[in-house]
């Protein structure tokens, strides 16, 4: 499982970032996630490894055009790149109909189907969609936002040998059977593969978050996370002279709660402009250095980050 950071700025691209977008990738599965979508995404999306025709889901943390300006030029590029299969979008109600809306007005018509989904009339937190499984979680903004926690769910299964064995259970098809998560016959006895079947790894989960004020609203989704994505759009100091108002965290505020809840790994991303440039991220990483203790990554546009499994074994299960 991978995290890919497309756009790491705040309200406006610099020749050094561009605005939110920020890929999220899985091993057994050609299929990604894209979380936020600002202007000028698409050619991003060019500079890396990712191919539009693979991008299943897209969501969109809230309304503000640094976070979504991005889709319609994408989807368009989506259309000409081939896509037939459906595509999921999970946005602002706001989001998809501008979306529509540029639709019609630019005669844009896609040969897949976008079904989207408004987080405002979700029934369900949750959705599964196969690759992976998504959390949708309320954050505090100028306007709604929300935050995107993502777990893989295609984890290869691995056979617990010695417990076929010690059940009489010889070599067949039925252990090919087991292996990929389906029920098997055996000398006329049904044999389960939650039983003889265990994942080779746990479910990797990380949290992306759109714009927040208040970390701690993460309080009860963030304990089994591998990775938590977070804007630190200013320095403690910086943020005291813009005014609170900004519905933005400074990295002083985030890197107090990541530090409580024992957080493995803390990424920052969507900087203001004022720190866009060789050294000036500087002071905002000391500050998060001084309140966090787990592994901190500042990221930059291109960054790919890996995320370490935790694997299981037979003995374990």
């Amino acid at each position: 499982m991978q995290l890919e950071f497309l756009g790491t700025s705040s309200g406006s691209p610099s020749t050094f970032r561009n605005v939110s977008a920020t890929a999220v990738r899985f091993e057994k599965s050609k299929e990604w996630v894209l979380v936020d979508c600002g202007e000028g995404t698409q050619h991003q999306i060019l500079k890396s490894t990712l191919t539009l025709y693979q991008l299943s889901l897209i969501c969109i943390s809230h309304v503000h055009g640094d976070h979504c300006y991005g889709l319609p030029g994408l989807l368009a590029s989506m259309a000409m790149s081939g896509r037939r299969e459906p595509v999921y979008l999970v946005a602002p109600k706001k989001v998809i109909e501008f979306l529509h809306a540029t639709f019609s007005l630019t005669d844009l018509t896609l040969p897949f189907d976008l079904k989207t989904s408004a987080i405002e009339d979700l029934n369900s937190t949750s959705l599964s969609l196969g690759f992976c499984r998504l959390e949708v979680i309320k954050l505090k903004h100028r306007v709604p936002s929300f935050g995107f926690k993502v777990t893989e769910t295609k984890i290869p299964k691995k056979l617990k040998i010695n417990l076929l064995k010690k059940d009489g259970i010889e070599t067949g098809p039925h252990y090919n059977q087991l292996q990929k998560g389906i029920d098997a016959e055996y000398q006329g006895q049904k044999l389960e593969s939650k039983k003889y079947a265990f994942s080779s790894w746990l479910p990797r989960k990380v949290l992306v978050c759109g714009d927040n004020e208040r970390p701690s609203l993460l309080k009860e989704v963030i304990g089994d996370v591998d990775a938590l994505v977070h804007e630190a759009t200013f320095t403690h100091k910086d943020l005291k002279k813009v005014g609170h108002h900004t519905g933005h965290s400074d990295a002083k505020r985030i890197a107090q709660f990541a530090n409580k809840t024992n957080l493995p790994l803390l990424i920052l991303t969507h900087f203001s402009v004022r720190y866009h440039g060789p050294g000036l991220l500087d002071n905002l990483q000391k500050e998060a250095l001084a309140h966090f203790c787990g592994e901190l990554i500042l990221a930059n546009d291109g960054l790919v980050v890996d995320i370490p499994k935790k694997l299981l074994s037979e003995c374990l299960e």
